[in-house]
């Protein structure tokens, strides 16, 4: 993807002199506006505003990247500024980070998913690497950091070829895959890539997320790993493609923060528990994704029952202790009595189970994994 196509010199600005979250996603949707993006200023900036109720849209290094659909986009653009001086309350996935550059995407409402899929996740996997964050931040005018919206270092590219090459070294499998689908999946992926590169290892990352299942294992490449690393908050699809493989299993946040020590786990658990045959299976990555909606029904199903379980337990444990202690010390009436701390845990564990009938969601459970 060539940013420059979706973007221009007028929507690029250097060390800015703005305080706050708010102000910043104003002056760039009013930017945006002016340009000739929009057809409607307010409207845009309700549905970005919208957005940030939803999820943090801060990163980590200094990154945030705001975004909004609108029937009031023309088309897909993008507006982007560095601050003068950070700005520090910007929510954000590390809780530490000082925003200090800025992204501001607009898609049509019209073009559904895939546009703001695309280009987020275009912008997080470049601005994950930290040469070309730099690169943008140390810009001396709004030509030089417009120029360099599209330029690739080459120095990775040649490690690339070499990483390629090297087939000698450890291949560590990842997976990563969040509720959103986007910013996490591939941050986290850029993450252990990078922390790979740095420690010598071959670490290949399927994203499984909202634009589907991107950069799936090759059945060779599932051949060769040693190992494979679930970095997932759902459940993750086609796992029986590495029943042969030891595994290790974190959240999709973790390997923002320690992907080097992920990797270190993975390897030896790899060295500890050895792989298996590996037998090919007869469906193909592509058959998967064409028959894939049955999966992701259950995948949603066994997420949410993987949630709800913990709460069907804790009313049981609930319920079961105020009984206990009704009967062991002779607190019969008190288990009755209305108001009483007996009486409100018997109601709390009760409640629990109102809305969720226990047997029922176990019963599904076990007829998805069977």
């Amino acid at each position: 993807m060539e940013f420059k196509k979706i973007t221009n010199e007028n929507l690029v600005f250097l060390k800015q002199k703005i305080k706050t979250k708010k102000d910043a996603i104003k002056f760039l949707a009013r930017k945006l506006y002016d340009e000739g993006k929009l057809t409607s200023y307010e409207e845009y900036l309700e549905a970005v505003m919208y957005r940030e109720t939803l999820s943090p849209t801060g990163f980590e290094r200094g990154l945030a990247i705001p975004h909004g659909k609108s029937k009031s986009v023309k088309e897909a653009a993008f507006a982007a500024m560095t601050l003068e001086t950070p700005i520090e309350d910007w929510e954000s996935v590390d809780p530490n980070n000082k925003v200090e550059i800025i992204f501001l995407i607009a898609v049509p409402e019209n073009e559904g998913g895939n546009t703001h899929i695309q280009i987020l996740s275009e912008l997080v996997t470049r601005l994950s690497n930290e040469d070309y964050m730099n690169m943008l931040l140390n810009s001396k005018t709004k030509k030089e950091l417009f120029n360099n919206l599209d330029i690739k270092e080459k120095k990775e590219q040649i490690k690339e070829e070499i990483r390629i090459q090297n087939e000698s070294k450890k291949i560590i499998l990842a997976i990563t895959a969040c509720p959103a689908g986007i910013a996490h999946t591939y941050m986290s992926a850029e993450a252990l890539i990078k922390a790979g590169k740095e420690i010598g290892v071959d670490v290949y990352v399927e994203k499984q997320g909202a634009n589907g299942m991107v950069d799936p294992h090759t059945p060779d490449i599932i051949k060769r790993a040693d190992a494979i690393i679930y970095a997932t908050d759902v459940a993750p699809k086609n796992t029986e493609r590495f029943e042969h493989l030891p595994n290790i299993k974190t959240s999709v946040a973790a390997p923002l923060k320690r992907a080097k020590e992920i990797i270190y786990e993975a390897l030896e658990v790899a060295q500890k528990q050895g792989k298996g045959d590996y037998i090919e299976k007869s469906s193909d990555i592509s058959y998967c994704e064409k028959s894939s909606w049955k999966k992701d029904v259950k995948s949603a199903i066994l997420t949410g029952v993987s949630h709800i379980i913990p709460l069907i337990v804790a009313g049981g444990m609930i319920l079961a202790f105020a009984v206990l202690a009704s009967q062991a010390f002779g607190l019969q009436e008190l288990y009755n009595q209305e108001g009483s701390w007996l009486w409100q845990l018997r109601k709390l564990s009760g409640g629990m189970f109102r809305y969720i009938d226990g047997s029922s969601i176990i019963s599904i459970y076990v007829l998805l994994t069977s």
